[in-house]
């Protein structure tokens, strides 16, 4: 057992690289096959009680390891506030380990249905995927690195999200990926066709789905990456050599409306009416911006963005809605507050979450904006079926410097574009910023620890794409269908 332990272990590991930015694609031949020969070896005779039990070594090491080194870049904020340093290894190791937890009860698929061969296949994809909505939905979720973020290699590819969503993309690209255990004994040309048949499928969906860019007028909007590193404004901030930064990458006379991105300005604008009059009269003519920014009103603050118009009034506001743990707000508060060492990580003031999750009608359209890693969870995007024109993504990545974190949540803005069917306009502290059209395409882009702008026409959505309108029902509907196959085929060998 400890040596399928430590294989599976290994497996998921490597596995990080069919992620950004190394994209190794190709690796998941060889990772999921192995892994359900591993898991056959082992749990094929054994009882339910036994195959739990199994499932949770040798499965479970799997996705510890891949969340332990595909998580690891969290640690990176670290380095910035030394007073935590002491729970940088509590982070590091114990936070794959709750994700972990909250993925395991998908651990029952094949603890039940591990008997014929296509149940195996079937099982294994529907566990993976089952588990990544869990990890994604429960409690405040964390919805990164799903395995079907690796489509992202190719734009063909990536398209399948507009009619399937991450989760059951994930389960295609499983049961794709076991494709070759039909040429292992007990071989089944004929159902290895049909699996070999789902990626073509979908890069054939997605190269009739691409179209040229339709750009909605000449009006540019303009995206911002200032380059101000988080020491730079934990340590010495010099708030106008910041903001002056700002404005001068903001110096485009053509530029209707401008991005900066997260907690850009270290200044209240909200009480401070003369910095905002500076940076509108520094502004092009009749533009508006979004700038992101705190603020703080009943004695909360709020991670926010204001839309500022050319009357140097904040004409709306955004407050963040989906906070980080531990970052931004301490769950459990009135609990995790009595507690010493809880209350040095977050302090005595986080921050407030907004209200609700609504769009901001800007001169350019109606726009959804999130901050941060609001960007990573498909189903806060548009809940209310609005009709958006546009997604704006403010961030700070700054906190994790040169890792993969960066690369990462930059994908995530691709997905979302292709599920909506809208452009994104990304803009974040020290990259990655990008102008994506609806496709997922990158239209524009600023690299990791560049400084610059970029500037581009608004694209022309597509039509209404079959994520928008049905979300996950259809990830549902599939599992219900799969559980219906996978209890007639157990059954069949049962009764003959």
């Amino acid at each position: 057992m400890f040596k399928l332990f430590l294989i599976s272990s290994f497996l998921g590991a490597l596995s990080n690289l069919i992620q950004a930015p190394w994209n190794f694609f190709f690796l998941i031949f060889l990772i999921f096959p192995i892994l359900h020969l591993i898991l056959d070896i082992k749990i094929k005779d054994q009882s339910y009680h036994q195959r739990f039990i199994s499932i949770l070594l040798i499965l479970g090491g799997f996705l510890y390891f891949y969340f332990l080194f595909g998580f690891s870049w969290i640690i990176s904020a670290f380095e910035f506030r030394p007073e935590l340093s002491p729970f940088k290894l509590i982070t590091l190791f114990g936070l794959p380990l709750l994700i972990l937890i909250l993925a395991c009860p998908s651990f029952i698929i094949p603890v039940i249905f591990w008997d014929t061969k296509i149940n195996k296949i079937i099982s294994l994809a529907s566990c993976i995927s089952i588990g990544e909505f869990l990890r994604g939905n429960i409690f405040t979720g964390f919805s990164w690195n799903n395995f079907s973020h690796s489509l992202a290699v190719n734009e063909n590819l990536m398209q399948i999200f507009s009619v399937t969503g991450q989760y059951l993309a994930t389960f295609f690209l499983i049961l794709f990926s076991q494709f070759l255990l039909f040429f292992w004994k007990d071989r089944g040309y004929f159902k290895a066709l049909i699996l070999i048949s789902i990626l073509p499928i979908i890069f054939f969906y997605g190269s009739i789905r691409i179209k040229d860019n339709e750009f909605i007028d000449n009006n540019l909007i303009g995206v911002v990456q200032p380059n101000v590193l988080q020491k730079d404004k934990i340590e010495n901030p010099d708030e106008y050599k910041i903001l002056r930064n700002l404005i001068d990458l903001s110096n485009n006379a053509e530029a209707s409306f401008l991005i900066w991105p997260e907690s850009s300005v270290p200044i209240l604008l909200q009480y401070n009416p003369e910095v905002i009059e500076l940076i509108v009269d520094n502004l092009p003519k009749d533009s508006e911006i979004l700038i992101g920014n705190i603020t703080f009103q009943a004695g909360k603050f709020n991670n926010s963005a204001l839309l500022i118009d050319q009357d140097k009034k904040i004409r709306d506001i955004y407050h963040k809605v989906h906070l980080v743990p531990f970052g931004e707000y301490m769950p459990f508060q009135g609990f995790l507050s009595k507690l010493p060492f809880i209350k040095i990580i977050t302090g005595d003031i986080g921050f407030d979450r907004g209200n609700e999750i609504k769009s901001i009608n800007t001169k350019v359209g109606n726009a959804r904006i999130a901050i941060c890693y609001e960007i990573i969870f498909p189903e806060e995007i548009n809940p209310n079926n609005e009709k958006l024109d546009l997604i704006i993504n403010i961030t700070n990545d700054a906190w994790f410097g040169n890792s993969s974190g960066p690369f990462q949540h930059f994908n995530s803005s691709r997905f979302r574009a292709i599920e909506q069917g809208v452009p994104v306009f990304r803009s974040a502290n020290t990259g990655i910023s990008a102008i994506i059209d609806p496709y997922g395409r990158i239209i524009d882009k600023i690299g990791l620890g560049k400084k610059g702008s970029i500037f581009s026409p608004l694209p022309k959505k597509t039509v209404e794409t079959y994520y928008s309108k049905v979300g996950d029902f259809l990830f549902f509907g599939v599992l219900i269908l799969t559980l219906l196959i996978m209890i007639f085929l157990k059954k069949k060998k049962k009764y003959g």
